[in-house]
């Protein structure tokens, strides 16, 4: 799958209009004393009295309706920013909240007043693991609801659609029309290769209506025959909801970087590469180190290429572009830095672009391409193994700084894409505040935990559906033992335990011994040159870079399948399933130009990285290590 974050405006009127027809659901109704004493008290029923009505008939209310009354006024409250009241409230239903229905109303209440008051990722990671199962219909709606509205604040449109098809069955008639119209906004401000995943994501947890929405938007974002494609989709997707929102066009429905682009241009015959990469200045010494893997790619296939270099740092970006096509360049490779592959998509070159880097809001055209080993793309690839182990309640202990915060963005963004919502996230700044984090989200010894957070595992079954099933850690080899130990502390001697998986951060050399039994059972995943599994080309980058570190070596790898991927480009991009095998991982080309790198997994074994692919432990109660 793709998974390029291709981020696209809508008009903000759009926004406006998305954004009152999803609180409308939230927290409708009037203030006036119109409705019916008599009816059945619903929790999340239509809100139609003011908050003092529901608080004055609160003692003359029978048992099973007094619970209902407080959270009807709690929603009264907090729509009417009264949060001092609504608080008062809610620490008194804390008390009498002894049902799981009763804890997930809580916990919704938690999270509407957390939304109210601009704190919307907090208020989904309050909702996040709720079972549907045994809520009435309302309760269901007012979830989808309340989820689709904090995810479109906290711009994640696709994600927000996703909840609304979910929230569809419970509609009828003017509602159901309505949330067809919120859907279909939403998707026309998904990019395609975030639909691409959703579709994915659909196919395989068989969701034939959801997947339908987000294939029938990806169309409808294609620039040739959309006819043919819409007619198929027909076929495939009789009497969807959707069919009446969309017309297909005859004429394209988005403009592309080449002003002259007729397709894919074949890359098989290239040899003029012009390269584009920072030779001056602070990244002066990272460029050297993928420049070398370009070169000794070249090497290896008898110099096909003929590389001229540009210092991306020396004039601007379309005088640059003007050079290397009067120089005869048929290709380029490069920029390197996020800014300058900004000016280069602005310039509108016909050439094809292998740009270095990744944009949040790239567009796709059929001459570029990107390739880029960022965090958000890992934590995608780590997500998508932890789901394929069958995990389902992930535990992320992040850094709190801009690494953390995207590797959570990239994980979330594959992990929302399964319908399973946000994964449970830890972000922490001392070691004294992770080990209270791990206190509260493992439920140890001296730790509570709070409404909306995953239970204990401790103190729950191996079968609780709700349990921390997986650790993932971006931390170094050595934090990660710590974290491990510290955790294995707070469980006690409870069998049931975590399944810990790391990534390239985690993958050092010359452990001590003790640290390294520590990792034992400990998965990791990082590129297969990084774990010695190219030794013949390790010997020769080291030839070329003797002091190369880490993450030179990384970028010597990716200069390498830069290199090796020239001629081959055009011929992955037209046969997605086709792979190459890189120093960087498994390699393929999605059909929009992203490179994607499947990561090795491996394991600690014995308190060394076993040359064994990575086993996964099954999700039984496991003894302590």
């Amino acid at each position: 799958m793709s998974r390029v974050s291709k981020l696209r405006t809508v008009p903000y009127f759009w926004w406006l209009f998305a954004i009152v027809l999803l609180l409308s659901g939230c927290a409708t109704g009037n203030r006036d004393d119109s409705s019916d004493d008599s009816a059945t008290l619903n929790a999340f029923g239509p809100l139609t009295h003011n908050s003092q009505w529901y608080l004055t008939h609160i003692d003359n209310a029978a048992p099973e309706n007094r619970f209902a009354l407080q959270v009807l006024a709690t929603r009264r409250l907090i729509a009417d920013g009264d949060s001092s009241q609504a608080n008062a409230i809610q620490q008194q239903l804390a008390r009498e909240a002894t049902t799981p229905r009763q804890q997930v109303a809580l916990r919704l209440l938690n999270a509407l007043q957390l939304g109210k008051q601009g704190q919307s990722s907090k208020a989904l990671n309050r909702i996040a693991g709720i079972d549907l199962r045994p809520l009435d219909s309302n309760t269901v709606q007012f979830y989808y609801r309340l989820q689709s509205d904090l995810l479109l604040k906290t711009g994640q449109k696709t994600a927000a659609a996703n909840s609304l098809i979910s929230l569809d069955p419970y509609l009828n008639g003017e509602s159901a029309s309505k949330n067809h119209q919120q859907i279909w906004l939403l998707l026309q401000g998904s990019d395609i290769t975030t639909l691409k995943t959703y579709v994915n994501a659909a196919n395989r947890m068989k969701r034939e209506k959801a997947a339908g929405w987000f294939e029938l938007a990806q169309i409808s974002k294609t620039q040739q025959d959309q006819a043919r494609q819409y007619a198929d989709w027909q076929q495939r997707h009789p009497e969807h909801p959707a069919a009446t929102l969309f017309t297909p066009s005859a004429t394209p429905t988005q403009p592309t970087i080449a002003d002259d682009n007729r397709g894919v241009i074949a890359t098989t015959q290239i040899q003029k590469v012009a390269v584009l990469l920072p030779l001056s200045g602070k990244l002066a010494g990272p460029a050297s180190a993928l420049k070398a893997g370009l070169e000794q790619a070249n090497l290896a296939t008898g110099n096909k290429l003929t590389l001229s270099y540009y210092d991306e740092n020396s004039q601007s970006m379309p005088e640059l572009l003007v050079r290397a096509e009067k120089e005869g360049a048929q290709l380029i490779i490069g920029p390197l830095q996020k800014n300058k592959v900004e000016q280069l998509v602005a310039s509108h070159t016909s050439l094809p672009v292998l740009a270095l880097n990744q944009l949040d809001g790239q567009p796709a055209a059929d001459n570029l391409y990107y390739f880029s080993l960022s965090p958000e793309a890992e934590a995608a690839q780590i997500a998508q193994k932890i789901h394929e182990d069958g995990m389902q309640h992930p535990l992320l202990l992040l850094p709190s700084n801009p690494l953390g915060d995207r590797t959570a963005a990239g994980f979330n963004s594959y992990w929302k894409s399964l319908d399973l919502g946000d994964a449970d996230i830890a972000k922490f700044r001392s070691r004294d505040e992770l080990l209270s984090l791990l206190r509260q989200k493992l439920g140890g010894k001296g730790g509570t935990l709070q409404a909306g957070q995953v239970q204990s595992l401790a103190d729950d079954p191996a079968n609780d559906p709700n349990r921390v099933d997986a650790i993932y850690m971006l931390a170094s080899a050595f934090e990660a033992s710590n974290i491990k130990s510290s955790v294995d502390m707070m469980l006690g001697n409870t069998p049931v335990r975590p399944t810990y998986y790391l990534g390239s951060k985690s993958n050092s050399s010359g452990l001590k011994p003790d640290v390294a039994l520590a990792l034992n059972g400990m998965q990791l995943g990082d590129m297969p040159w990084m774990l010695n599994r190219t030794p013949d080309e390790f010997t020769k980058a080291t030839a070329v870079l003797p002091q190369a570190s880490g993450d030179q070596l990384r970028l010597y790898a990716m200069g390498h399948d830069v290199g090796s991927l020239v001629n081959q480009l055009s011929e992955l991009r037209q046969n997605p399933d086709m792979t190459m095998n890189g120093l960087t991982g498994v390699i393929h080309v999605t059909t929009d130009g992203v490179i994607i790198r499947d990561l090795i997994w491996t394991h600690y074994s014995n308190g060394q990285l076993s040359n064994e692919p990575a086993i996964t432990q099954p999700a039984i109660p496991q003894p302590v290590q």
